[in-house]
């Protein structure tokens, strides 16, 4: 019975150790949780690096679920008081997504510092200067069970008046280019009042042209409305004198007939008396051959 439980217990403790994180995968979780803890915690540029070192370790110890929180955590938060000022290790150990990043679940690892900050392809900042080199050369397995931080204390914990960490960096940086951007936007803004006032006065300008032509265009309307009553006017005084014109010319005179008359009778008289003359001579002749036959 007991060896059927060491062989269950054996069985276990390699299914767990086969689910140990690779390098790979220990060192970028270890570049995300330093890089948001060095955001957080303002560090500096060897607390960034120390950082990553420490998280690095620890993930890499990591491989049961009873070295989450065992000794390797515990090295890992005593090498975090050796290099953390005392208000940066107050928010770490505040901060449960960095006081204990890890843990089990479901069959596989889990990191809480995801549930804060879902974007996992998003940094604040570059990698540190020791991300390819560091091999786990300052763990306590490397340092004879001793922490490496412990005497360096002073190089890292430095006056909090002179401390400049990261994140003042960070926030400089994106300070300048909000002021940098904003004298750029303000620039375009006064070019383009510039750009709309010169528009404006055109624009005034082609108003005023226009209000020019269209007054021409109503004097000119004006002066062809007046053209037309005119011409109608002239049309309606010839059709006029036309007709009288007719009236006096076909309609005889009721004032003087007798001039009508006589002014008439003697062209008639004198048609009837040619025609006469020439009648009469045949007549004539007519008669007295007539005559001339009754005799005989």
């Amino acid at each position: 019975m007991k060896r059927y439980i060491l062989s269950i217990m054996a069985m276990m403790t390699m299914a767990l150790t086969t689910n140990a994180m690779s390098f790979t995968q220990a060192q970028r979780e270890a570049l995300f949780l330093t890089d948001k803890m060095a955001y957080e915690l303002n560090l500096t540029d060897e607390q960034y690096d120390a950082c990553y070192e420490i998280n690095l370790d620890y993930l890499m110890d990591v491989s049961t679920v009873d070295d989450l929180y065992g000794t390797y955590w515990s090295r890992r938060n005593l090498d975090m008081s050796y290099i953390l000022l005392d208000w940066q290790l107050s928010v770490f150990r505040a901060a449960s997504y960095f006081y204990r990043p890890l843990y089990w679940s479901a069959g596989c690892w889990h990191f809480g510092i995801y549930a804060r900050y879902p974007r996992r392809t998003f940094f604040y900042f570059s990698r540190p200067t020791v991300y390819v080199s560091y091999r786990g050369g300052h763990s306590w397995r490397m340092n004879g069970g001793r922490s490496y931080y412990h005497g360096l204390r002073d190089h890292y914990r430095r006056p909090a008046d002179s401390h400049f960490g990261m994140r003042d960096r960070f926030n400089d940086r994106n300070d300048r280019f909000n002021r940098n951007n904003n004298n750029r936007i303000e620039r375009q803004n006064d070019r383009l009042n510039r750009q709309n006032d010169r528009l404006n006065k055109q624009n005034d300008r082609l108003n005023r042209q226009n209000d020019r032509l269209n007054r021409q265009n109503n004097r000119l309307e004006r002066q062809n409305n007046r053209i037309s009553s005119q011409n109608r006017i002239g049309r309606s005084d010839r059709s006029s004198s036309t007709r009288v014109t007719v009236n006096r010319d076909n309609t005889p005179s009721r004032t003087n007939p007798s001039f009508s008359r006589s002014s008439s009778s003697p062209s008639r008289s004198s048609s009837i008396g040619s025609r006469g003359s020439r009648s009469g001579g045949s007549s004539r002749s007519g008669n007295i051959s007539h005559g001339g036959s009754r005799r005989m």
